[in-house]
């Protein structure tokens, strides 16, 4: 159990908070309280930006948490889980984008790889994705950083209690102002599976207060060279919202690399399994965490806070990694190897489709899977869990339940593979 879990522990029990929400709705505590009781800095200790990244004893008991003034916060339950909104998965092919402006004429920018959000919302203002996606010529960059809040409220999901807002620090990875509208960004590396409605909620709020333009909340991502902007609506009530549109770009590339399968088998040769067996089903995530490796993603605890997911997963990502050999561990730091260097400096997400593609048929359980993919004419859903997991338990020494349990991250990995590979 990490530190901050064992934190909110002891504030659950000597504040009794289950029995203060259950008869109440809510309970406000102050930072003092919360320092005072779990000997952690408050913003260490209330900041989950995802449903993974929460104290067990919040997710268990349906609660969350929100900052209401400098230094006070509210505790309540959220049965309808509202709090945190899921995307649907997206499984449109990306859209190609075009640059209007020849790119490569920039020395300040990195050519493939971001490792900072407003790095990547700059990019993306420059090759015009936004204009492209907002659909306006004229965007302004107008707002970025931390700010104190006004007054606004909101009434929680679960009662009528009304939560009062005021001075609470609103922080905005970027926004941009047209002639009607104003749009404001939540900029994350890598995909999120969902978020904390908070993270937008609370500068829709204020600056639906503050401007009579639109506010047009964005949440962007950028994932081993795609982007994804998912326009987001707020209606009346505490955590209804919807997605109004998504779309995903690539620049300048094809989606998919073209993949000689033929001359792969003959240059990449069969090598040892490798250990541990992957666990980690997003390979994007995967890449995203090699590309960062060397920028102080180097953890399993700065992995889990990277993500923002729990420290279990960042064991299963750094592991996925270790398996590639695009990684070794020194003390308790991950470093990259020289096939890891070699695999960031590639420039292109197709570049690191083919040198992942590469590695993974020199690994024995991969390299037969594949070879009965080329068999099956590359249909997957012929390809059945029992027979990934008969594979996997013949080529390494996993036995049990455990080879069925990995099947599902080999065939996602194998979905991958093709979904980005002309073969």
């Amino acid at each position: 159990m990490s530190k901050i879990n064992i934190a909110w522990e002891k504030i659950f029990t000597e504040l009794e908070v289950i029995n203060t929400i259950n008869n109440n709705g809510y309970l406000y505590l102050t930072a003092d309280k919360i320092k005072e009781i779990g000997k952690y800095e408050p913003r260490l200790m209330t900041k989950f930006d995802s449903s993974e990244s929460r104290p067990s004893i919040l997710k268990e008991n349906h609660i969350s948490i929100f900052s209401v003034t400098n230094g006070t916060y509210i505790l309540f339950k959220d049965e309808l889980k509202k709090t945190y909104y899921s995307f649907p998965e997206y499984k449109e092919s990306p859209l190609i984008h075009t640059s209007k402006i020849d790119l490569n004429t920039f020395d300040t920018f990195p050519s493939g790889v971001f490792t900072t959000e407003s790095q990547t919302i700059d990019f993306a203002y420059i090759s015009d994705i936004l204009s492209t996606f907002t659909g306006k010529k004229d965007l302004y960059l107008t707002l970025r950083g931390r700010t104190r809040s006004g007054k606004f409220s909101f009434k929680l999901p679960s009662n009528d209690h009304i939560v009062n807002v005021e001075g609470v620090q609103i922080e905005l990875d970027a926004g941009f102002e047209s002639n009607d509208s104003i749009y404001i960004l939540e900029a994350k590396i890598g995909k999120r599976d969902n978020f904390h409605i908070r993270q937008l909620y609370y500068p829709y709020l204020e600056w639906s207060k503050r401007s009579k333009k639109k506010i047009v909340p964005i949440f962007f991502t950028y994932s081993n060279g795609l982007f994804y902007l998912s326009e987001i609506i707020f209606n009346d009530v505490f955590g209804d919202l919807e997605i109004k549109r998504t779309s995903c770009y690539i620049l300048n590339e094809s989606p998919k690399a073209k993949i000689n399968l033929k001359k792969m088998l003959e240059v990449f040769k069969i090598e040892s399994e490798g250990e541990p067996f992957p666990q980690a089903n997003d390979l994007d995530k995967i890449i995203d965490l090699a590309n960062n490796i060397e920028h102080g993603v180097n953890t399993k605890n700065k992995i889990s806070d990277f993500f923002d997911f729990d420290e279990r997963q960042g064991d299963y990502y750094a592991n996925a990694l270790l398996y590639l050999d695009f990684i070794k561990k020194e003390g308790k730091n991950f470093i990259l190897t020289e096939l890891g260097k070699h695999f960031t400096k590639q420039q292109s997400r197709n570049e690191r489709t083919r040198v992942l593609f590469g590695q993974l048929l020199k690994k024995p359980s991969f390299r037969e899977l594949i070879k009965l993919l080329v068999e099956r004419n590359f249909n997957l859903s012929s390809l059945s869990k029992n027979e990934i997991a008969f594979i996997i338990e013949k080529n390494t020494s996993l036995g049990g339940t455990t080879p069925m349990r990995r099947a599902s991250t080999v065939n996602n990995w194998l979905q991958w593979l093709l979904k980005n590979s002309e073969l």
